[in-house]
């Protein structure tokens, strides 16, 4: 049973437009969610084809989604290579791609993957074994990375304006001990920056920034537009939902250029009544282009 809660559900369904017969991708498989509803949506013979590097998550919804039977069918991929998972199932040229870039609260919750500064797990942070191509971990940035590496990564993907200090911090720590627990990160993080009183956690963007390095989350999201360019039918709509302004920045950019034509010329953003019912929400954007 999945304990999240996926975001913008009719927005995205009304962005793709599914249709009767199409053929659909959701590259972040997750909770199963946005599948099922892609899967109603293109009734009565639509098929869809999930995507997701996290074994997890795909035995959860193999029984949630059973009843859709031949028409939806699931894989463990990466969605960086959804071009090459849509034509090994046979489902090329694709109608529409759903990709919703959020963590699942079942990915958060999960101590094995060490995505959370409250839960202790080992500082691993990749979504699954496909996640990378090197098994690249959290633990091998914070113990093995040089300072200026490590603080260029808090720097530039969690936008961490402590990254000196916390950079330093870790070099520091991690001459007495190999740090691999979540929670000895979150420790030296503590230690590394002043209290402020702030309703934001402060290890929030080094965690976000050290996941975003392990799972090589914004290469692989420009690799994905490029691959979706390649395997929509042209009409084909590509929709996405970003979690923070490093993303979104990336499918504004992709989406002013050919081959797409923005359908939403700004981004759309979850109603006051969904982010009072699923806080985690307030930050997704989603954006949609159609592929000329």
């Amino acid at each position: 049973m999945t304990k999240h809660i996926a975001v913008m559900v009719q927005e995205a369904i009304e962005g793709l437009q599914p249709q009767p017969g199409g053929r659909y991708l959701d590259g972040t498989l997750g909770g199963g969610t946005h599948t099922r509803a892609l899967l109603q949506a293109c009734a009565p013979d639509g098929k869809v084809l999930s995507l997701d590097v996290d074994r997890s998550a795909l035995a959860r919804t193999r029984e949630l989604l059973a009843p859709y039977g031949a028409r939806w069918m699931c894989a463990e991929e990466n969605f960086r290579h959804l071009d090459r998972a849509a034509e090994a199932n046979g489902l090329a040229p694709l109608d529409g791609i759903l990709l919703d870039l959020g963590l699942s609260s079942d990915e958060l919750d999960d101590p094995t993957k060490g995505l959370s500064f409250r839960i202790d797990g080992p500082l691993d942070m990749r979504l699954g074994p496909h996640a990378n191509d090197d098994g690249l971990t959290a633990a091998d940035i914070v113990n093995t990375w040089t300072v200026q590496d490590i603080e260029r990564v808090l720097s530039v993907f969690g936008e961490e304006p402590f990254a000196r200090r916390i950079a330093h911090g870790i070099v520091d720590a991690r001459k007495s001990a190999r740090i691999i627990g979540t929670l000895d990160l979150v420790s030296v993080i503590t230690r590394s920056v002043p209290h402020i009183p702030s309703h934001i956690h402060p290890a929030t963007k080094a965690f976000q920034a050290l996941r975003i390095a392990v799972n090589d989350e914004l290469e692989t999201l420009k690799i994905a537009i490029e691959a979706a360019s390649r395997v929509l039918k042209p009409g084909g709509r590509l929709a996405i939902i970003t979690f923070h302004s490093l993303e979104d920045r990336i499918v504004k950019r992709a989406f002013a250029a050919e081959p797409w034509n923005a359908i939403t010329k700004k981004p759309l953003a979850p109603s006051e009544q969904e982010v009072m019912e699923n806080p985690r929400s307030r930050s997704a954007k989603l954006r949609v282009a159609e592929r000329m």
